[in-house]
């Protein structure tokens, strides 16, 4: 794919200024802080090519390829074993160093078509989590379904009742904030009825079905092809439900029927996790009790932040979202991460 993502915004400026300036230089300077940084990548290819949700695009194939030649060369990119052993406090060593992981989640085809080939060019592994529900099929999730009927809206303003009311403008506020603000009543905990939730959208917005003609995701074969390559493969449940949206016993079976799916088709136990959404308010302790009861050594969440040696909790190992991220900008973060333990700006 070509084309970019558009950068901008006052951390974009912020970034570049702390580069030109040569701050950032002397940071990466400075001993690095012991800790683990978890990086998630969601689809890898340009946004303007697609009309589902550009929010799950993280970066370009020539982006992600120059982000990974920067990672290799300013920090220690670490396998799952490695950070695994990290987080059980399995680490002997005493040097200090910045660990960082990268993940995939949900299993969309261009992982296979595009991300995995740059990773083998470089060496490196990643985690694929993956939705058995959805491995290998022409399924569209309800973040693309909903990106989709307001990307073809005929009616430009509306209001959604449920579960919240939400008026929605579409020429006054832009398909990205309109879409962000639908995104999140979506992932509300009060949304105990997915189905109607999409009902009530299309009935409003009068947009478009998306076509289910197309496959979306990455298959068992290829799953199998990337393990067999070095990869890592994850759980990202079997449905991509938001799991707080759920009973304690949906939650165990939505969990434990990943488990077994995996089992079947890639003759492997599975017991990493990545909790769908993976927001703070996506996951209850009661997920975290589900997920150690259905067979899980660690879960993944998604609301930023590091990991630090001997103060990270096994089922809420933190990961930093990359969306719209130009390369200075991910240096800078890089940098001032390796010297402060934090991801920023």
């Amino acid at each position: 794919m070509t084309g970019s993502l558009s950068f901008g915004g006052k951390r974009e400026m912020l970034a570049r200024g702390l580069l030109w300036s040569g701050a950032s230089h002397l940071l990466s300077r400075l001993p690095a802080r012991d800790f683990l940084l978890v990086l998630n990548y969601h689809r890898i290819g340009n946004p303007d090519e697609d009309r589902f949700d550009p929010g799950v695009f993280s970066a370009t194939a020539e982006q992600f390829n120059q982000q990974l030649a920067y990672l290799k060369r300013h920090v220690s990119l670490v396998t799952l074993a490695e950070a695994l052993a990290f987080v059980e406090g399995k680490i002997n060593e005493k040097k200090c160093r910045c660990r960082v992981l990268i993940t995939f989640d949900d299993g969309y085809l261009d992982n296979y078509n595009i991300a995995f080939p740059i990773l083998r060019s470089h060496g490196a592994q990643a985690v694929f989590f993956l939705a058995t529900g959805m491995v290998g099929s022409c399924h569209v999730p309800w973040w693309d379904h909903i990106a989709y009927l307001l990307r073809t809206a005929q009616r430009r303003r509306f209001t959604l009742s449920y579960p919240n009311s939400l008026a929605v403008n579409l020429d006054k506020n832009g398909l990205h904030e309109s879409l962000k603000a639908v995104l999140l009543s979506y992932k509300n905990p009060a949304n105990s009825d997915s189905a109607r939730f999409i009902r009530e959208l299309a009935e409003e917005a009068k947009g478009d079905e998306p076509s289910g003609t197309q496959r979306r995701f990455l298959s068992w074969e290829e799953a199998r092809e990337m393990s067999r390559c070095g990869m890592s493969i994850g759980s990202h449940t079997h449905l991509h439900q938001v799991l707080s949206q759920l009973d304690t016993g949906r939650q165990f079976e939505e969990l434990s029927i990943s488990r077994a799916i995996f089992r079947e088709k890639l003759g492997v136990e599975i017991d990493v996790l990545a909790y769908p959404v993976g927001g703070k308010s996506s996951f209850t302790d009661l997920t975290k009790g589900a997920a150690r009861d259905a067979g899980y050594r660690a879960a993944f969440s998604c609301h930023g932040g590091t990991n630090l040696r001997g103060k990270t909790l096994p089922y809420d190992v933190k990961r930093m979202k990359i969306i719209d991220q130009s390369l200075s900008r991910f240096k800078v973060q890089t940098a001032v991460c390796c010297a402060t333990g934090k991801f920023w700006p």
